[in-house]
């Protein structure tokens, strides 16, 4: 019965560790900064459920790799943000009551604390193979707002989302 126990767990460990961590469907994080509060709190340990093949959906809360342009050329720095922009998606800040407006419509964030829903102003259309992010703690957030000069123009590529994260 022991052996049985022990051989679960040892086999999740010998797959993490020999590179096959994409068999192992979640993921544990630690959220770095207040970014994502008040849904998510700075320091807080999260699940995500890792994916090969993220399909973006708007309002997912993900885990990624930034891009290297978002830190000086590093790569492989991982971020916590919400979806807002899908590809093809129009995003623009924002509306005369302070709402994203997305594909022209304004978009309802219930997970904000306060509004307006940006104090940058912006406007994009999302490339196809890309995602706009936000954080939900915007006056003190670095997502895609913050990088609209590199590369991408602030958007992140779909094939660098980790994982979806476990709200529930």
């Amino acid at each position: 019965m022991i052996r049985r126990t022990l051989a679960v767990p040892a086999l999740v460990l010998l797959l993490a560790g020999c590179g096959l961590s994409s068999l192992v469907p979640f993921r544990r994080f630690t959220v770095p900064s207040e970014s994502m509060q008040p849904t998510i709190m700075a320091s807080a340990v999260i699940m995500v459920r890792t994916t090969d093949e993220y399909a973006p959906r708007r309002g997912d809360v993900i885990v990624f790799d930034a891009p290297a342009y978002w830190h000086d050329g590093r790569s492989g720095l991982s971020h916590v943000s919400r979806v807002i922009g899908v590809p093809g998606a129009e995003v623009e800040c924002c509306d005369a009551s302070g709402r994203l407006l997305v594909d022209g419509a304004p978009l309802e964030e219930p997970y904000l604390a306060e509004s307006p829903a940006s104090r940058l102003r912006f406007q994009i259309r999302v490339p196809q193979g890309r995602i706009w992010v936000m954080s939900d703690n915007r006056d003190v957030a670095l997502d895609s707002r913050s990088h609209r000069g590199g590369g991408g123009d602030g958007t992140i590529a779909v094939s660098d989302v980790i994982g979806v994260v476990d709200l529930s």
